[in-house]
């Protein structure tokens, strides 16, 4: 399946294989040898993807000596002898890099004042785009922020602080685990079937303080801001950025 990715508002590709290619271009040229590809033509990667040549272009190094390089769908790749062009789409296409900054960002486990404060802001019900620009204020793309703040919200050092806070505002208010619980005990102790409804609502506050472990895994941060009022509509952004893989496909990006 071919991969694809969204710039300036006009999607593009990275086919898999020539086959796959040709039942799209059928009689569009292609290039065996990359380096000698121009803009705008296709080409074989060395992992045998067709990619097509978006920019083709150089760069001054710190040596003030031109470097040519070539920017794609999958990532900026230099044009020498050792250089290759291969590999899966990379979050960030104007860097080059040999390694992929969305396996990067997921794993580490540094918690920066920046990371501290997107926790905050997620955990009080702001959108994780939003969050973002404001934890990291030199961001200027609304695009970059909404790629950005999906991979630390599926850090699990990030996740984990956004827990705390969570944990935090709810103290504030009163809600303590101590309090979940004889809450708990006094519904049950009633017997009253009206009680179903309110017993589902603590039980959802239990959730949400990490209280109980179900089979299959509620998130405590939906279901905090889905509790304070949010509809299905605002917390789209946020479950997308919690999926636990990422789609081949990136959102928009400026370029």
């Amino acid at each position: 399946m071919a991969l694809s990715r969204k710039i300036k508002g006009v999607k593009h590709y990275a086919y898999e294989s020539e086959v796959e290619f040709r039942t799209a271009h059928p009689t569009t040229p292609l290039i065996k040898e990359w380096r000698k590809a121009d803009e705008g033509d296709w080409c074989v990667s060395d992992d045998g993807k067709i990619i097509q040549i978006l920019k083709k272009d150089s760069l001054i190094s710190k040596k003030k000596k031109p470097v040519p390089y070539i920017r794609t769908a999958i990532g900026m790749f230099t044009l020498t002898k050792t250089s290759r062009l291969k590999g899966t789409i990379k979050t960030y296409i104007y860097r080059f890099s040999t390694k992929n900054s969305t396996d990067l960002s997921v794993k580490a486990k540094n918690l920066t004042v920046a990371k501290k404060i997107f926790a905050k802001y997620i955990a009080e019900g702001m959108e994780p785009t939003e969050a973002y620009i404001k934890a990291y204020p030199t961001t200027h793309s609304k695009n970059y922020a909404e790629i950005k703040s999906k991979l630390l919200l599926r850090n699990k050092t990030v996740r984990q602080q956004v827990d705390k806070e969570i944990e935090s505002i709810m103290s504030d208010v009163g809600i303590t685990k101590r309090y979940l619980l004889e809450s708990t005990k006094d519904i049950v102790d009633k017997g009253e079937a009206k009680d179903n409804d309110k017993l589902r609502a603590i039980e959802t506050l239990m959730k949400i303080s990490g209280m109980l472990n179900t089979e299959k895994k509620v998130d405590s941060v939906a279901l905090i801001q889905e509790f304070t009022g949010f509809t299905s509509e605002k917390l789209k952004a946020f479950e997308k950025g919690i999926l636990p893989k990422p789609p081949k496909e990136l959102a928009e990006v400026d370029g």
